[in-house]
């Protein structure tokens, strides 16, 4: 007879949330053990007893449980021996021991085949879920992750779900969002201020007044979003006009990936990124151009219904969907029913469909996309977090802030770096305010307590003028990292690198440590050290924001600055301008020259939308490669000046306006030129490892030609891919330069 052995697990990782207990009782009866599981605080434990060969299969099958689980660590000891007469999952108990949080899961597969199931109890209910799907995120108000921590507590189960939720052979077992009709959320339709229908006849409505080309406002998993067909071109402009979005690319929403294939050519990482649990809005390569809805650019966003709402009302419509969110561009989501309302009086909307389930914290729709094996994180949101991107770092308990654009911030704890999102820029009292707000709700649902502060550089942030307050309110040290510094040094913690590295970070602005203005720079990168070993040759640039805005001052300036001279009439003002020293700024960065080449080939004059101009270029390089052209001959000049390599900009901007050759070959070839300088530039520093980052290499053309060209020189290249290479990424950096500085 076998000795019988009682061990004790603990489970750390993504386990709350996810099916995790029901799928340990079902192991564990299938191998003849008895005990017990449930959550302790953020961990799962676990009192196993059966002799040791059944104990070490449960183990092994621990490790090995299946998405969304993610066993990160299991300690395990022997205790003395009990005895239990089954196994079972018992009530959870414990503070907080080491938060992982679980995200925001889309309808799986098998709850979407029983909402178009007329024979099953959840046909067409708009909020069923399982343990494999459904709202996490944005509706858990503390850990450990149970029915009454949630806001799904005003919903008790009815009998049937009940029974569900105890039968350990169902997968809704143990699934704390689980509910039906007669015990869960409900759908109602508003208009001017009243409730008209609810339930199926909401659900009917919608679809007859969406297909009908009309824009409807939706409560949805992270927030309010306004919701149109997206080939129906009148009704689009309506909704460009009603958000005062002129050219921002919208994405499209569509029911299944048959229908997206009509719309894009996808690639196998495009459809393993759309049908992914994240649910993510992803930027693909698009058939034909939809005007209205993405002009001018190289992709085009498409995205699969993440909630069973969004799942009856594609399928019903039959047509591609406009989904975005309901504010003004550049304003906070609204995830609160009492602002939401208000906004749709104030904005004459028509129809509003909300629900009876409150939205504890906003959560916008993520947005990736896939250069071959490459994942380029461009918004990380909903899906994502509230998720560590960094695991076995340094220890230590610090808050990150970001930048002002595309802001984030950043709370470590037990080696964990938690990115967190703001879906707006810091440019007004209420998006500070937010700001502010979701710090303090994170630290909260974590259970951190920062003991000191990162901030960037900029002396005028926002961020770090916020950053600078709280570290005042609390009295806990603060620190500052130039901002090119903190993006080489998110993708050192992404990958976890060590050594010495040559990072190009390439963007559209940063303070540099000489008080002008970085962003096509070349830093040696080793620990907490930098070095700027080169960069793109500084030129005067009219200064402000709005320089940002009009390329075509960025390209008279150049032109300027090269010694070349245009029939422009606006030529000689900018002349006088730079000579006389008015309002005038130093810049290197990458993101102007970008700006340069599409005014000067006459592609964009304006940034209607942050990065349209470079978008722009890239598409007209991508039309080019598609035709098979050659990219035009054009060069960066590069010299050595005072131990750092420059690079110079004057023959190409004269290559540029001189060239002969289609302005998609000039755009690919402009592309090339930077491409050769990087791989010059880093062949001469002699470096084996490459960080590539920076808004600039969300740019498709640009980063898989420089990482194709430098693996072909034998370096290894890195990259960004948990957070954005963008300013949205950057708060991950400035929080590993702080736990490196101990």
């Amino acid at each position: 007879m076998s000795h019988i052995h009682t061990i004790r697990f603990l489970l750390e990782g993504r386990v709350q949330g996810v099916g995790f207990r029901p799928f340990v009782c079902r192991t564990a009866l299938s191998l003849g053990l008895t005990g017990w599981v449930k959550n302790l605080g953020g961990v799962v434990e676990i009192r196993a007893s059966g002799d040791r060969e059944a104990l070490l299969v449960l183990e092994r099958k621990l490790e090995e449980a299946p998405y969304p689980v993610a066993v990160e660590k299991v300690t395990k000891e022997e205790v003395p021996l009990e005895n239990f007469s089954t196994f079972s999952a018992i009530e959870s108990s414990g503070e907080p021991l080491a938060p992982l949080f679980p995200a925001d899961i889309a309808i799986c597969p098998s709850c979407r085949k029983e909402l178009h199931d007329r024979k099953d109890r959840h046909f067409q209910y708009p909020f069923l879920s399982c343990t494999a799907c459904g709202p996490r995120y944005t509706i858990i108000r503390s850990l450990p992750y149970d029915r009454p921590r949630t806001t799904m507590d005003s919903f008790p189960l009815c009998p049937e779900c009940q029974r569900e939720y105890e039968d350990l052979k169902n997968r809704r077992c143990h699934g704390e969002t689980i509910c039906c009709a007669a015990c869960g959320p409900a759908l109602s339709m508003v208009t001017e201020g009243r409730e008209e229908a609810q339930g199926d006849e909401a659900i009917e409505r919608a679809i007859a007044l969406v297909k009908a080309g009309k824009v409807v406002m939706v409560k949805s998993i992270g927030g309010f979003q306004l919701v149109c067909r997206g080939d129906r071109e009148e009704t689009v402009l309506c909704l460009r006009r009603l958000k005062h979005r002129e050219g921002k690319p919208f994405a499209l929403m569509v029911h299944s990936l048959k229908e997206a294939e009509k719309l894009c050519f996808l690639t196998d990482q495009d459809r393993k990124l759309l049908t992914s649990p994240a649910c993510p809005i992803v930027l693909c390569r698009p058939k034909k151009e939809i005007k209205t809805v993405a002009e001018g650019v190289p992709r085009l966003g498409i995205f699969l219904p993440p909630s069973a709402f969004y799942d009856l009302l594609t399928d019903g419509v039959k047509a591609p969907l406009v989904v975005t969110s309901a504010n003004m561009s550049g304003e906070p989501i609204l995830y609160k029913d009492e602002e939401a309302l208000s906004w749709f009086k104030a904005h004459e909307i028509d129809f509003l469909f909300t629900n009876n389930r409150d939205i504890l914290r906003p959560a916008d729709d993520s947005v990736v996309k896939a250069e071959e094996s490459h994942r380029d994180m461009i918004r990380r949101s909903r899906g994502f977090l509230p998720e560590p991107a960094v695991q076995g770092a340094k220890e230590g308990t610090l808050l990150a802030m970001g930048a002002d654009m595309e802001p984030s911030f950043c709370l470590t704890a037990q080696g964990r770096l938690y990115p967190g999102e703001m879906p707006c820029d810091l440019e007004n009292e209420s998006s500070e305010e937010a700001f502010l707000h979701m710090i303090e709700d994170w630290e909260n649902m974590l259970g951190i307590r920062p003991e000191r502060i990162v901030t960037d550089l900029h002396p005028r942030y926002i961020s770090s003028a916020l950053g600078e307050r709280l570290s005042a309110d609390r009295g806990i040290p603060l620190w500052k990292v130039q901002h090119h510094q903190a993006h080489g040094l998110s993708v050192m913690a992404e990958h976890g690198l060590s050594g010495k590295a040559a990072a190009f970070v390439f963007d559209g602005t940063g303070y540099g440590t000489d008080g002008t203005i970085w962003g096509g720079e070349i830093l040696l990168l080793e620990g907490n050290q930098m070095v700027r070993a080169g960069h793109l040759d500084a030129m005067p640039l009219l200064g402000g924001d709005i320089s940002m805005k009009q390329a075509w001052k960025t390209g008279l300036a150049s032109l300027v600055y090269a010694g070349l001279k245009t029939e422009d009439y606006r030529y000689g003002l900018v002349k006088a301008a730079l000579a006389a020293g008015v309002n005038t700024i130093r810049d290197s960065a990458m993101g102007r020259l970008f700006d340069s080449a599409a005014a000067l080939l006459h592609l964009k004059e304006e940034n209607r939308f942050k990065g349209e101009c470079a978008m722009a270029l890239e598409q007209a390089a991508v039309q080019a490669k598609r035709k098979g052209k050659t990219a035009l001959p054009l060069h960066l000049s590069l010299k050595e000046e005072k131990g750092q390599l420059i690079w110079h900009r004057e023959d190409l901007i004269a290559s540029l306006v001189e060239a002969d050759g289609t302005i998609e070959e000039a755009a690919l070839g402009f592309h090339r030129a930077i491409v050769d300088m990087v791989v010059e530039s880093a062949r001469l520093l002699g470096v084996e490892q490459v960080i590539l980052t920076g808004g600039c290499f969300h740019n498709g053309i640009l980063w898989t030609e420089t990482k194709e060209a430098l693996t072909k020189e034998h370096f290894k290249v890195y990259g960004n891919e948990k957070v954005p290479c963008g300013d949205g990424g950057i708060s991950l950096g400035q929080a590993f330069y702080g736990l490196m500085q101990g």
